[in-house]
């Protein structure tokens, strides 16, 4: 393909049993791998869940050894997955080619990659893969790539009845006895890893696959080339009995690991060009907008948001939602050809988009992909390709113990055109919708004024909203909802109950008396504003829910 996504693709990097990874360049023309499910398995839908699972994962782990996330989009008739391209060999390849690694630098080799399984294990996932060619060593130290048959500890084992995953020689011998991978599992791939890269060799030696099971099963590995300070810990993490290994942390603590400021890379990498070759090789930049559009129906579900009238979408400025505010900033609006809120004059959008801005309607709702991300959409009238505009993540926040919440958001603006203000009055609370309600009771952020101006030179800004309740403290769990609001959106003062623009964060009560507990954040998760005979019963917020909560 030329293009994946917002991705420029230049060709191809290698292939696997599940798909193809491209060299590409981002719209910032930031190089990037992007793996590709081979069209083979497009029409495989448990291929296609493994592969939306190696998305969930690979967005759930951020460490320093692994490559950084950055885009997915597992529903395309292509899915794609692109993290950032990291240079290096795998450690086979640099093994094969240059030996094995030695002193400090083997050291750090062993010291990178437990670090990152403890970032990985501590984040519920098992990778399940760990071998030679899973391995780069980047100028930055080892990365661990391919999360194609990982899994989250508390999932089931594996897609496929009686399968087993991962590759012969580096499979932990109580997978072959049919109990499902563990962080102990990672460990013993781990140990062989190090043996390999320490003599060139896996600790049990090459051989057919039958072969390999039996050794793995009943002999000692073979470490006599591993040196001497950094055997006993191989030798511990190889271990037959899962339960006398030791977790990635105990591997941190081992001494024979204390080596722990230098780097295992590959040679260092030639001078820097004056032109970045991927660049001239790669097409024409497209604008974001014509790569990021995308088929929307009106009307779906009842989530149609806001009627547009005129030549133009009408912006409110009359009040403000759910309550009173003394903030007496309103909304920019000009007739001078200036921008409005994200709504650029004619003269400044793209003539391809012109419609789209003059009759369009602004919705917001949660990226199905990412439960702490609400995403704004200008949708064009009667259906058809709509354009993404923000993205809204708003997964930090913080509690005190009067109830009062914290939300960290970054904002990310998405065209390549136009510029968008945010507001504190665009993010309001809501504490609880019953039966009888059709609209919502919301209470504006207790912050003030503009809160991020976005344009494509500006294009992410970080700020924070919060809400002050009043409430005192409160032993039973809860759960707030907090929504995006924009005035674009909402027709009136009040959205009505049916609005998906929301994000539930979670109060967990105090478990004693102590009249100053703080909860600790838990995970933000999608409002679901289903309706179900006109009230949202599965949303964090239906009152007959709250009250079932807090009764135990």
């Amino acid at each position: 393909p030329t293009h994946l996504g917002p991705f420029r693709v230049l060709g191809r990097l290698g292939s696997g049993g599940m798909g193809v990874v491209y060299a590409a360049l981002d719209g910032r023309d930031r190089r990037a791998a992007v793996k590709c499910v081979h069209r083979s398995h497009i029409a495989d839908r448990e291929f296609r869940a493994r592969f939306a699972r190696e998305v969930r994962l690979v967005r759930r782990v951020r460490a320093p050894g692994l490559p950084t996330f950055l885009g997915a989009d597992t529903g395309s008739d292509l899915p794609w997955l692109a993290t950032e391209y990291v240079p290096g060999p795998t450690l086979d390849q640099y093994v094969r080619r240059s030996g094995p690694l030695h002193g400090v630098a083997l050291t750090a080799f062993a010291v990178g990659v437990a670090r990152t399984l403890g970032a990985i294990h501590a984040a519920g996932v098992v990778h399940r893969d760990l071998k030679p060619g899973n391995v780069i060593l980047s100028p930055d130290g080892p990365k661990v790539l391919d999360f194609g048959i990982a899994r989250a500890a508390e999932e089931s084992a594996l897609t496929r009845t009686g399968g087993l995953v991962g590759t012969p020689g580096w499979i932990a011998p109580e997978q072959y006895r049919g109990v499902d991978a563990t962080d102990r599992s990672d460990v013993f791939a781990w140990g062989g890893l190090v043996a390999y890269a320490a003599t060139g060799n896996g600790p049990f030696g090459a051989a057919a696959s039958n072969v390999l099971v039996s050794r793995v099963l009943s002999d000692p590995p073979s470490l006599g080339g591993v040196p001497t300070p950094l055997r006993g810990v191989v030798a511990g993490a190889l271990d037959k009995d899962p339960a006398r290994r030791p977790d990635a942390a105990g591997l941190l603590g081992a001494p024979a690991l204390a080596t722990r400021g230098a780097v295992a890379s590959a040679p260092a990498a030639a001078p820097a060009q004056t032109v970045d070759p991927w660049r001239a090789h790669a097409l024409r930049r497209r604008s974001w907008a014509r790569r990021h559009r995308r088929s929307l129906t009106l009307g779906a579900a009842g989530i149609a948001l806001v009627l547009v009238a005129g030549a133009g979408v009408r912006v409110v400025t009359e009040g403000w939602l759910g309550g009173v505010s003394d903030h007496t900033e309103s909304a920019p609006t000009t007739t001078d050809g200036g921008v409005v809120d994200g709504l650029p004059a004619d003269d400044t959008v793209p003539e391809e988009f012109r419609e789209l801005y003059e009759t369009g309607t602004v919705t917001v709702a949660p990226d199905p992909e990412a439960g702490d991300v609400l995403v704004r959409t200008l949708e064009p009238e009667g259906g058809g390709e709509g354009l993404d505009q923000v993205r809204f993540a708003m997964g930090e926040h913080s509690w005190s113990y009067t109830q009062n919440l914290t939300v960290t958001v970054t904002a990310e603006y998405l065209p390549d055109f136009g510029s968008l203000r945010v507001y504190s009055h665009d993010f309001a609370r809501v504490e609880r919708i019953d039966p009888e309600d059709e609209s919502l009771t919301t209470f504006v952020a207790n912050s003030d004024g503009t809160r991020a101006a976005l344009s494509p030179e500006e294009p992410t800004a970080e700020f924070e909203v919060t809400f002050v309740t009043g409430a005192t403290r409160q032993v039973g769990d809860d759960a707030f909802a907090v929504y995006h609001t924009p005035a674009e959106a909402v027709q009136g003062l009040r959205p009505e109950v049916g609005y998906p623009g929301g994000l539930c964060y979670h109060w967990r009560g105090s478990p004693d008396d102590d009249p100053y507990y703080v909860p600790e954040a838990v995970e933000v998760t999608p409002l679901d504003a289903t309706l179900s005979e006109g009230s949202p019963t599965n949303s964090c917020v239906y009152g007959p829910a709250k009250d079932a909560l807090r009764g135990g």
